[in-house]
């Protein structure tokens, strides 16, 4: 017989796990390489376009309300909902878009190769998948939204640690390229939280949902052919 004591404390520990999976997903230390990469942001450092903390926060700002807010969140967001639901041929169309918005080179080998780190990831930690794969790749958000549902996260709880960890990343690049001092990182990333909230909590509909960056597509298309280059992408 289970003690009444044990029972109340049950709800309690399964949310803590969630919680430590939500923080294990979001992590720098998640295993799937992603700080190898800065998404053209290395480039704009080269080109002079950022400089300093203000530039750099200025950078970032406008590359996730224009960009990620508005393509890779709200892309997320489906892909967790087709996931959860077992609609497999939604999972494939998010994810063929996600992949088709990418504007280089370097952006869609980053999405794939993430993505297959990942998968390889969640298949060690016993997370399957059908078999739906055959002639494309899941990308990165794609295996994070099946990670989301695998271990029972809210949505947008997801997309919040989705995002959060975009933007970490992107502050450690600037930090290493121009360089940052830690006190400098820690201020960016504080401005930017309020545009996390911003992010998961719009609502867009299917028409809606892309960006367009030609300035980052150029400077990522420039990075391809940059002579020194600490990032892939």
């Amino acid at each position: 017989m289970v003690a009444i004591g044990m029972i109340e404390r049950l709800p309690t520990a399964v949310s803590r796990i969630k919680l430590l999976n939500l923080m294990r997903l979001s992590s720098p230390a998640l295993p799937v390489g992603a700080y190898a990469y800065s998404q053209g942001l290395e480039a704009a450092i080269d080109e002079g376009i950022v400089v300093d903390a203000d530039s750099a926060e200025k950078w970032l700002r406008e590359v996730f309300e224009f960009g990620f807010a508005q393509l890779d969140v709200p892309v997320l967001k489906r892909l967790h909902s087709s996931w959860l639901h077992e609609d497999h041929e939604a999972v494939l169309y998010w994810n063929r878009f996600l992949l088709a918005s990418r504007e280089t080179k370097e952006l869609v080998t980053e999405e794939r190769q993430i993505g297959a780190a990942m998968r390889r990831l969640l298949v060690s930690l016993d997370v399957q998948q059908p078999d739906i794969w055959t002639d494309e790749k899941p990308g990165f958000c794609c295996q994070f939204a099946l990670a989301g549902c695998a271990w029972g996260i809210d949505v947008d709880e997801l997309a919040t640690a989705f995002a959060f960890a975009w933007i970490e990343n992107q502050v450690g690049v600037a930090t290493k390229l121009i360089p940052l001092g830690q006190s400098a990182a820690q201020r960016i990333l504080g401005e930017l939280l309020p545009n996390v909230i911003d992010a998961v909590e719009m609502d867009l509909g299917d028409e809606d949902v892309g960006q367009s960056l030609p300035g980052l597509g150029i400077l990522s298309s420039w990075h391809e052919t940059q002579p020194a280059r600490l990032f892939r992408s």
